[in-house]
């Protein structure tokens, strides 16, 4: 349960870090037309990727790890019988899910703090 968690919090936290950076190219973007729905979509599509990779690629790592370590550290070996490792599928699915509502959450969480500042602050050179 400990590392779903800290899984979630890393992807807000670097989705807040990288909050500034994409709130100059949104509304660089929004000033070329795209309007204010489709940027959700753009930062979705930021910031999906990442979270996706990690909750479909973190968890096949560890069953393949996992295969790949209990072959040679097996208790079988040792005892001659012993149940195979079982891996919580659920518990997989789960995180995978956890994964992309954390992402539908943060995305209208940062529109609505990109709302709050007008257009012209922020494409004012010199600010950050």
């Amino acid at each position: 349960m400990t590392l779903p968690v800290l899984g979630l919090l890393g992807l807000a936290l670097g989705a807040a870090a990288s909050a500034p950076e994409r709130w100059q190219t949104l509304t660089r973007l929004r000033t070329l037309g795209l309007r204010s729905r489709e940027t959700r979509w753009v930062a979705a599509g930021e910031l999906l990727p990442p979270a996706m990779l990690a909750a479909v690629g973190g968890p096949l790592l560890g069953v393949l790890l996992a295969h790949l370590t209990f072959g040679s550290l097996s208790l079988h070996l040792l005892t001659g019988a012993g149940p195979a490792p079982a891996p919580p599928w659920w518990g997989i699915g789960a995180v995978a899910v956890a994964f992309v509502v954390a992402v539908a959450v943060v995305v209208p969480v940062e529109a609505a703090v990109r709302r709050r500042r007008r257009l012209s602050e922020v494409l004012r050179a010199g600010d950050g």
